[in-house]
């Protein structure tokens, strides 16, 4: 397996690690029937660990795109498009999964109104959507790299002349003559 695909295995696994640790927190968030914790509550940071671990495998292995210029590449517009969606699918998700992980955390905060014990639960939805938005995510980031290192052809189908290699102060086309004379030549002209 050459460098490409190992790299797009990786990413695709922690995309779906943590998108599996996403529902597994959905799952296992407190409910409003349960006083307690869980004892799977690590699930919440996993899942935003791994997608952070994702994007950055991702953004290291393709370079930034504010450092290497790459506008001259074929499909540039395309990755740039898999990099944005990647990128606003990576703040939202995380977003979504480290509020609930710290929303969920809050269960010895008791509130206590009209006689009765009120205890904070997160709503249902929350870790699931993160999960899908992780997982959309890594699916997204892996868009951008393939599209960006792909070896394809631009679809432009016109030829690029031969430059020459490189240049030795000697024109690649004659010069036209057209006919002017300087005025400091045509006073050497005059008095030769």
């Amino acid at each position: 397996m050459d460098k490409m695909g190992i790299l797009c295995f990786v990413v695709a696994l922690l995309g779906m690690i943590s998108a599996g640790a996403g529902f597994a927190a959905a799952v296992t968030r407190v409910k409003a029937s349960q006083v307690k914790l869980d004892s799977f509550r690590q699930s919440y940071i996993i899942s935003a660990a791994t997608i952070l671990m994702a994007q950055i495998i991702i953004n290291v292995a393709t370079g930034c795109f504010c450092c290497i210029r790459r506008t001259a590449e074929p499909h540039f517009t395309r990755a740039f498009c898999f990099y944005i969606i990647s990128w606003i699918t990576f703040i939202i998700g995380m977003g979504l999964l480290l509020a609930g992980a710290a929303l969920n955390d809050r269960h010895d905060e008791v509130i206590v109104k009209n006689g009765g014990y009120y205890c904070y639960v997160i709503k249902p939805g929350v870790f699931a959507t993160g999960a899908v938005l992780a997982a959309v995510s890594s699916i997204f980031g892996v868009f951008y790299y393939q599209t960006l290192n792909s070896k394809e052809k631009g679809t432009s189908n016109v030829e690029i002349p031969n430059q020459g290699g490189i240049v030795m102060a000697q024109p690649q086309f004659p010069i036209q003559n057209s006919g002017f004379v300087t005025e400091d030549a045509y006073n050497k002209r005059q008095f030769s």
